[in-house]
């Protein structure tokens, strides 16, 4: 198993679309289908540091996915960027693929020197305080409670703590 950046796999981008927005509709605009998500998956098909999407994938099936991107919550513009997207399919969850995923996104930001990147989840929280992730807040997100998190990043070879 292996993860890659989303650009070097484009033929998972339906499968990955289909699964985020069974996922997360419920935290999407109104019009939000799961064509629109492929549209702006191909936003990430580019060299940019940023959107950037990885992808777990083994024999050539993804198996999960997370993405560096500007903003996630429209009610928390002063805070970016973010970790997104951190999805990894039911047929491979518990086998360490969330913490890869995760990892694959915190060593991208620190490369492109950024110092804090955020999330939010409604029911994760403990899986991410346990790779080093701390709470900022609890707040209401289109109507579901979601801790907002944020994680100080270091440069390599920086002995401090987190």
């Amino acid at each position: 198993m292996k993860v890659i950046d989303l650009k070097s796999a484009p033929q998972h981008i339906a499968q990955l679309a289909e699964w985020h927005h069974q996922a997360w509709a419920h935290l999407s605009p109104a019009d939000a289908s799961v064509t629109t998500l492929i549209a702006e998956m191909n936003e990430y098909l580019t060299d940019a540091a940023m959107p950037k999407m990885f992808i777990c994938e083994q024999a050539n099936q993804v198996m999960g996915s997370s993405s560096l991107i500007a903003a996630d919550m429209d009610s928390r513009t002063d805070l970016s960027p973010w970790l997104a997207n951190v999805y990894v399919n039911a047929n491979h969850r518990n086998k360490g693929l969330g913490k890869l995923l995760v990892n694959a996104v915190v060593e991208h930001a620190r490369a492109i020197g950024l110092q804090k990147i955020y999330l939010f989840t409604a029911d994760k929280a403990d899986f991410y305080q346990a790779l080093g992730w701390s709470m900022i807040s609890r707040e209401e997100y289109k109507g579901e409670m979601v801790t907002i998190m944020e994680y100080k990043l270091m440069p390599q070879g920086d002995s401090s703590t987190n």
